[in-house]
């Protein structure tokens, strides 16, 4: 699938964000307009887990529909939707030896730059 130029910057500012040494720089490409306190320190600690692992490919995925897909869930009685609604998926694959991978919905802001989507309280 060749990619459009500003997918091919959104992965460029994933790998940089990658080999920060903070977490602020990847949080930085995520939707997190209306997220809680406790998203982001979720996010955080997922983010460390992967900061700094070498990045094998990065490409791009119509999402396909499958529930797995859809970012809603209900957690203490509070319902959570997405950021953004989600358009593409990112699958991210690591040079690792046990080859991860991590999966990513993605979609683009009101400014129409491409964010990682996150949850918020509906």
């Amino acid at each position: 699938m060749q990619e459009s130029p500003d997918l091919e910057a959104f992965a460029d500012a994933f790998s940089e964000a990658n080999q920060a040494t903070g977490v602020e720089a990847m949080l930085a490409i995520y939707a997190l307009e209306g997220t809680t306190e406790n998203t982001k320190n979720l996010l955080k600690n997922a983010i460390r887990y992967e900061l700094g692992l070498p990045i094998q490919s990065i490409s791009f995925e119509p999402l396909t529909g499958l529930p797995e897909e859809s970012i809603k869930y209900t957690h203490q009685d509070v319902d959570y939707i997405a950021t953004l609604e989600p358009s593409m998926r990112m699958r991210v694959r690591y040079a690792t030896e046990d080859r991860f991978e991590s999966l990513y919905s993605i979609a683009q802001n009101n400014a129409g730059e491409w964010r990682i989507v996150s949850t918020r309280p509906k």
